[in-house]
């Protein structure tokens, strides 16, 4: 099967822990990875069988014909994925989600980005690393301006940018506190039992998808303003100087939010052991129908 996912030509953290993720867990079933994107629809169609993971995918760039799986994806952007042909739904990421495509709330679990647990320990609080970390969306990184003004407040800052995800989670687990613009920032946090804190600015941040994910843990989402940047693709030398003045309005609020340590969420352990559990189980199936698909059809 091929893994579908958007690929940022810069990598993005939560995007790219589909390719870390799936060969693991369904080894010798995942054949290549591929762009989703309306550049790339008519590639994806002539594929046997597509799988979708990680991600705020499930729209109206999913191919009709080929076979898919969908495995935890989430909805946010464009149309809704309407056509349901040829799809194997074993969950998505939240009641939202399943309601905006149209399948029944009892495929909603949560995001499968929890299933690192299997291969990355809890940080002890004597082990950690960094008191206070904070990655922003992928989108609000340019010109460097998150990076200076987390160093000038003493927070470890995150690139959300790359594809070292083994390095990634292990700064976010070795956090006692995450300040997070990028969702999977706060889902990896939650997931190894680091208390984080959503951030947002506005209009960067999705509420869509965030709410889908945090109901999906009895959580609400409640996020703290920021002062966003301006996206200078052009070098416009106006938003630069504004961008540099708005670098000291984010330390303060950094520094701010960094002190709202009472504020900081964590969902409650035996709901997201209970989710972990009812998704290894899907694991499980799965891979055995892979296994046994595979041995009917070998190369």
């Amino acid at each position: 099967m091929k893994v579908i996912y958007f690929q940022d030509p810069e990598g993005n953290f939560g995007d790219e822990l589909n390719r870390w993720l799936w060969p693991r867990l369904f080894d010798g079933a995942v054949e290549g990875f591929g762009h989703h994107g309306i550049e790339t629809m008519e590639e994806n169609r002539k594929e046997s069988l597509l799988f979708y993971g990680i991600g705020t995918i499930l729209d109206d760039r999913i191919p009709v014909d080929p076979k898919k799986i969908i495995f935890g994806s989430g909805f946010g952007y464009g149309d809704p994925l309407s056509n349901l042909k040829n799809c194997d739904i074993v969950f998505v990421r939240g009641k939202k989600t399943a309601k905006a495509i149209g399948v029944s709330s009892d495929k909603a679990l949560t995001d499968p980005a929890v299933l690192l647990r299997h291969f990355f320990p809890v940080v002890s609080e004597e082990d950690k690393v960094h008191d206070v970390s904070f990655m922003p969306h992928h989108s609000t990184t340019a010109g460097g301006f998150w990076e200076k003004a987390c160093k000038e407040s003493g927070i470890n800052y995150i690139s959300p940018k790359g594809f070292d995800v083994e390095a990634v989670v292990q700064q976010i687990s070795s956090s006692r506190l995450v300040i997070a613009e990028a969702m999977h920032a706060a889902i990896v946090a939650d997931t190894f039992r680091v208390p984080w804190i959503p951030v947002t600015s506005v209009p960067e941040t999705n509420p869509f998808k965030w709410q889908d994910w945090c109901e999906s843990l009895d959580l609400k989402y409640q996020p703290h303003r920021i002062t966003p940047i301006y996206r200078n693709l052009t070098g416009n030398p106006a938003k630069n100087a504004l961008n540099k003045v708005k670098i000291v309005l984010r330390r303060r609020e950094l520094l701010s939010i960094r002190k709202k340590r009472g504020l900081a969420m964590l969902s409650d352990t035996n709901v997201l052991d209970a989710r972990r559990r009812m998704m290894d189980q899907l694991v499980d199936e799965l891979r055995t129908r892979l296994l046994v698909k595979e041995a009917e059809h070998p190369c």
